[in-house]
């Protein structure tokens, strides 16, 4: 018989729909290989309410199909803050993608919001490239089918100065986002970042979009 003072950890998934919940028998925080944190209740639910620092939102005004208003989360230990609202800016993807090295779109970035997807190197590393292609803030989707949580960016050791805002997108929205974008070949979307949802909340819940679930 296993003692019970031996802690185990047991990580799986219930999947109810199309919704994955993640459950860890764990009450730490779990720290991801990209620097990101996942926090876990005691009930055994991930959750990031823990370290809840800034969550914000900020909603696409073209093209129509996307028009919603979405939920993101600032990065944690680098990058700004919104000193301004960046309005009809442009969210233009990064490429690569990835934006583990040098942008090579700067042309359509530059003064706008860079787009660019999770994974490969460090939040810090994205954002660092955006921000030398001109970018006036960086938004960064998750690589995670499965991960419906709202994590936190933090830096990596590096100690590199970030000096625009990056933000947190889940992967539902994130991926919603560019497939729309890839099929309209538009090649951007107009965007206001990010919204004040705390006096007009009800009205921009009405422009959620339909798979989102806060």
């Amino acid at each position: 018989m296993i003692s019970s003072r031996i802690s185990l950890s047991l990580t799986f998934f219930l999947v109810l729909g199309a919704t994955a919940v993640q459950y860890i028998s764990s009450s730490h925080p779990k720290t991801n290989k990209d620097g990101s944190i996942s926090i876990v209740s005691k009930e055994g639910k991930l959750d990031t309410s823990e370290l809840d620092f800034e969550e914000l939102f900020f909603e696409i005004v073209h093209p129509k199909e996307i028009s919603y208003t979405f939920r993101i989360k600032l990065a944690k230990g680098f990058g700004s803050v919104f000193q301004k609202p960046l309005e009809n800016v442009n969210l233009v993807p990064t490429e690569p993608f990835n934006a583990c090295g040098p942008v090579f779109n700067s042309d359509k970035i530059k003064g706008h919001v860079a787009f660019s997807i999770r994974g490969d190197c460090s939040f810090t590393t994205k954002s660092v490239n955006s921000e030398n292609a001109g970018a006036s803030a960086i938004i960064i989707t998750d690589n995670d089918p499965l991960n419906e949580m709202m994590i936190d960016m933090i830096g990596d050791d590096t100690q590199r100065i970030v000096n625009i805002p990056s933000v947190y997108l889940p992967w539902k929205d994130g991926y919603m986002i560019k497939n729309a974008l890839d099929k309209t070949r538009l090649g951007y979307a107009v965007i206001n970042l990010p919204l004040n949802i705390t006096n007009s909340f009800h009205k921009n819940k009405r422009k959620r979009a339909p798979w989102t679930q806060w």
